[in-house]
């Protein structure tokens, strides 16, 4: 078990961390709960954190789930204990080979926890993004694939999960538009952009940002329009303020010569 003490988590902060959840001692190929964690606190303003871990064995056969949960240490000592507990939106489900989290988190202590039952290499990424900007992670969270038709697909962004992150592959043949409809009375608490990860780093930098999205004054409709390119692209949905429920469309067409 490995206890990470990052510290201050300051603005614009993204780290990774490459390790191995195992148990010391224990047969790596009997089940047994492994464990690591990542402790490190905010600012004096409420924090928009995101957090990804993946498994990283060579094998595809060999990687198996982690669970990724994040506490609040609450008696700020840096170690999980049965005193901590879960934050509003902070367990990623029941495990998987990837999982992510984006989440508003006042200003405090904290530590994400990591499980395995077996022993697996892994990926952690952590980083501090504005509260109510982009998602500073190129996290693909929602897999679409290639698009080689129109898609809808529908989801809700709040403080438990500040954006949605729509990977998709995109044809050298292929125009693509895309709009994100804001469902009820909404307008202007959700943005989009398209980026890629050309570095393969998980982060998204300042050259990565391939289209943002444009809306008119008071309207509930962003729109990127005409994108073109052979690649794998990201769409990021994300808050920036309230609870937003959503549409977006992908809408593909062939270009002409």
């Amino acid at each position: 078990m490995a206890n990470e003490n990052i510290g201050f988590l300051g603005f614009g902060t993204s780290r990774l961390f490459n390790r191995t959840l195992q148990r010391p001692g224990f047969d790596p190929r009997q089940p047994g709960i492994r464990t690591d964690t990542y402790a490190f606190e905010t600012g004096s303003i409420t924090t928009n954190v995101a957090m990804s871990s993946r498994s990283t064995e060579d094998s595809p056969s060999a990687r198996t789930d982690i669970a990724l949960v994040v506490f609040q240490d609450n008696d700020q000592n840096g170690i999980l204990n049965i005193g901590d507990t879960v934050v509003p939106g902070g367990n990623a489900g029941g495990g998987g080979i990837f999982q992510s989290l984006n989440v508003n988190l006042p200003k405090g202590h904290y530590i994400t926890r990591l499980t395995s039952v077996f022993d697996t290499d892994y990926q952690f990424r952590i980083a501090r993004g504005t509260t109510g900007g982009a998602n500073p992670l190129a996290a693909p969270e929602i897999q679409l694939g290639t698009i080689a038709q129109d898609l809808q697909r529908r989801n809700r962004v709040d403080d438990t999960d500040t954006a949605d992150n729509f990977a998709f592959t995109l044809g050298a043949n292929d125009s693509l538009d895309i709009k994100v409809k804001e469902l009820g009375n909404k307008a202007g608490d959700a943005n989009i952009r398209v980026v890629q990860d050309l570095n393969g780093n998980g982060v998204v930098d300042n050259n990565e940002v391939v289209a943002k999205g444009i809306s008119a004054q008071n309207s509930n409709l962003d729109s990127i329009s005409g994108l073109k390119g052979a690649g794998d692209y990201i769409l990021q949905v994300c808050q920036m303020k309230g609870g937003t429920q959503f549409e977006v469309n992908f809408e593909r067409s062939a270009i002409t010569a």
